[in-house]
């Protein structure tokens, strides 16, 4: 009898716009004058409304797959977006076959509850008519905590993070739909990380008669994120910042620069004496030199400026805050003197020396790919000239095109 798939529109409301005879059957729907909402399809034997959850994530955009119980057996639901000819979601396409173990023909509640640990989800549902408040097993057992236990979400937050909890509640929107990225601790002492969502639920005369909340446990996937994101924008030797994440931090420190009416510079770093150390002493010698060198750097700078490694033996800093182009030469030639310093590798004391061009902020550019081109050509300048050495951009200042002149404005 549960071999036949089950079909059905809705529209934005949620409210069923066309949906198939087995369905029909299936809920028992004799009289189909009158709005029917996607609830009234699928009755109550959905735990805590999670079908009327997944709508709503389906009305977001998403695709929304998932095993759920419904007239006594088990079902497979798939539901995506349905999109107008502009492109716009204004309904949802919803698509159930039975899935059940023939020999029990229903998925009890201790599995859904399985299902929803192994898929780091839990549930909670509030019913606005009564003020009652029920969690999923699968909440539950995230939080540890009694199912039958007053309940409050809140009471879970990272303490860091309810600033920013309570900014996003604090807007109007927020107080029938959200979507929040948080931290929560655990009821074991761990701290993970979660995706928070809450949907209201309307009837039919247009009053809210519920909410449904959800936690997904996100902590794997954000740790692959930002491992992903570190690759991305960091140098895998020295873990520096690499020259993605350079240009974009000094797009930024050239718009601060418009701002405060400050300065920054860009200094240009070629090793002397680099490739020696590798045709002595070895590659590997050769990079424990540019992790020390990558150390010096960032103790040598502040927190604020931007150290990166562009490859091989090349170095850029990014000095920030600066108020004199002699503040910036003077930051170059610190930094020199300080490399006279011996580095110790393995049982070999190492000493390099180093070429610097220097480009400042807004005198030679504003651009940040040409402010690195600049600062590489004057650092080669010195390279040519026996190395050891720094040199500022010899350009001129940025001036404004001349205003035209009475007789040309009246010519």
């Amino acid at each position: 009898m549960h071999d036949q798939a089950s079909i059905w529109n809705t529209n934005a409301y949620l409210e069923v716009t066309s949906y198939t005879a087995r369905l029909r059957e299936l809920a028992g729907i004799s009289d189909v004058r009158g709005r029917i909402a996607v609830s009234d399809l699928w009755l109550e034997d959905l735990p805590y409304s999670v079908l009327v959850l997944a709508h709503r994530w389906a009305l977001e955009g998403e695709r929304v797959s998932f095993d759920a119980p419904a007239f006594g057996t088990a079902y497979r639901f798939e539901l995506q977006p349905l999109y107008s000819p502009s492109g716009d979601v204004v309904g949802v396409n919803g698509f159930a076959v039975a899935v059940a173990d023939p020999e029990s023909g229903q998925l009890s509640p201790q599995v859904y509850a399985a299902a929803e640990r192994h898929a780091g989800l839990g549930i909670w549902h509030e019913d606005l008519r009564t003020g009652r408040t029920t969690i999923s097993g699968g909440l539950a057992a995230m939080l540890s905590i009694d199912p039958a236990a007053p309940f409050d979400v809140r009471a879970f937050d990272h303490p860091d993070d309810c600033a920013e909890i309570a900014r996003v509640l604090s807007d109007p929107d927020s107080s029938e739909q959200y979507t929040c990225d948080h931290r929560v601790c655990f009821g074991d002492g761990r701290v993970r990380a979660v995706r928070e969502r809450l949907d209201t639920v309307i009837d039919r005369r247009g009053m809210a008669i519920a909410r449904i909340g959800s936690i997904v446990d996100v902590s794997d996937l954000k740790e692959r994120v930002d491992e992903l994101t570190d690759l991305a924008m960091c140098d895998p030797l020295t873990r520096l910042a690499n020259r993605a994440l350079l240009l974009e931090r000094l797009t930024a420190a050239v718009a601060r620069t418009a701002r405060y009416g400050t300065q920054c510079a860009v200094l240009f770093i070629d090793l002397d004496g680099f490739k020696n150390v590798n045709d002595t002493l070895g590659h590997d010698a050769g990079d424990r030199l540019l992790k020390e060198l990558s150390d010096h750097l960032q103790s040598h700078f502040r927190p604020t400026d931007t150290v990166a490694r562009l490859g091989g033996d090349e170095f850029v800093v990014l000095v920030e805050d600066l108020y004199s182009e002699e503040a910036a030469l003077s930051a170059a030639q610190k930094l020199l003197k300080s490399l006279a310093c011996l580095f110790e590798i393995g049982s070999h004391n190492v000493r390099i020396g180093a070429s610097i061009g220097v480009a400042v902020v807004p005198r030679c550019s504003t651009v940040p790919e040409e402010l690195l081109t600049l600062a590489d050509r004057e650092m080669y300048a010195v390279k040519r000239s026996g190395g050891g050495g720094v040199k500022l951009v010899a350009c001129a200042p940025v001036r404004e095109p001349p205003t035209p002149s009475r007789r040309a404005r009246t010519a």
